[in-house]
């Protein structure tokens, strides 16, 4: 009997002990980043892409269709949803070009943001030519779609002073990342020391039936690049949209290929918060990969996701400030040799 009580007396004394330890555990302050921050993912449009009607946008995208009647054209519904989206605070598109310019130039100035910006070479000069402070060159490219040979495009990167080559668009053309048609510009990015952003991840809901009928998602699963890693292995590659929604898949490949990185790239605003921070984010995160994850915001013709993608990281209820700051601005900086470049 004394033994159990002098027992029992231990364990109260150290249970206490620990709940106090427990207690006493600080925890994470919800500071607000506000220092410099690299969009890894930015669409640099050009006149024709800006529509001429005002077009409404609604996140998060996966409720933004609820469901979809069969009998109903898939053009018409997504139409009227533009036209008239039902939510309380749409994204609402620029007035004209003039205007897409000004409001991506004042976002990007106001929220500290210098931005990677995919899009035609044409759009990507000038937009570089009116927010030189604020962009970094990249060159979009998909096999197919754009007739731009590897010889072709190392003329363009040297002559543009490139930094990027992506958003690499295959997915959208049933092309998977480990096609051969793509090793020589692979093995160009590798030989140039320039890294790759490839899109792995979901597109909008019904896209292949309204804009990209060549789009699979069975593609966005990122165990296609273990080849290309293999095959390549000084090349720098990005996950665009992180692969969404292969998340073990990601965290495997994460874990077997140091080099590789992954960008947020709008799939924050695709799925209610809680889900976004709960099984993405914080399973990233948990698996140990924070200091390979960088912003994107995916800003196409509403230039307004780009301080509502900055919040949204801002408000993870789980993450530090070192955190933060390692997914706005210190992952892409390491990624992107921007103190080396600087030299």
């Amino acid at each position: 009997m004394r033994l159990f009580k002098s027992f029992l007396f231990l364990l109260i004394l150290f249970g206490c002990t620990n709940k106090d330890k427990i207690n006493k555990t600080p925890s994470i302050k919800k500071e607000i980043y506000n220092g410099p921050i690299i969009d890894m993912h930015l669409h640099a449009d050009g006149k024709d892409d800006i529509p001429p009607v005002k077009m409404g946008f609604c996140t998060p995208v996966s409720t933004m269709l609820p469901y979809y009647d069969t009998r109903q054209d898939f053009n018409d519904v997504w139409d009227d949803l533009f036209a008239n989206p039902k939510c309380d605070n749409p994204f609402w598109s620029p007035k004209n070009y003039e205007d897409y310019i000004n409001q991506v130039e004042s976002k990007l100035t106001e929220n500290k943001v210098i931005a990677v910006a995919s899009g035609t070479i044409d759009n990507v000069r000038y937009f570089k030519s009116k927010m030189p402070n604020n962009i970094i060159s990249g060159i979009q490219f998909r096999v197919g779609r754009d007739s731009i040979s590897a010889e072709e495009m190392r003329t363009i990167i040297l002559e543009n002073d490139i930094k990027i080559i992506g958003e690499i668009s295959n997915q959208y053309g049933n092309i998977a990342p480990n096609d051969p048609r793509m090793f020589p510009y692979y093995r160009l990015a590798e030989e140039l020391d320039i890294p790759v952003a490839i899109h792995l991840g979901s597109g909008l809901p019904g896209i292949m039936y309204y804009w990209e009928p060549e789009y699979r998602a069975k593609l966005s699963n990122p165990m296609a690049l273990e080849e290309v890693l293999r095959k390549f292995p000084k090349l720098r590659v990005s996950i665009m949209h992180y692969a969404d929604p292969f998340i073990d898949e990601l965290i495997t490949m994460l874990y077997h290929y140091p080099q590789l990185y992954i960008d947020l790239g709008g799939i924050q605003w695709n799925y209610p918060r809680e889900y976004f921070y709960e099984y993405h984010l914080k399973k990233i995160i948990s698996a140990g990969f924070g200091k390979r994850i960088m912003f994107g915001s995916d800003m196409i013709i509403w230039p307004d996701f780009i301080p509502h993608s900055i919040e949204i990281i801002n408000e993870t209820p789980f993450l530090s400030y070192e955190q933060k700051a390692d997914i706005f601005y210190n992952n892409a900086a390491r990624f992107l040799r921007l103190e080396e470049n600087e030299k």
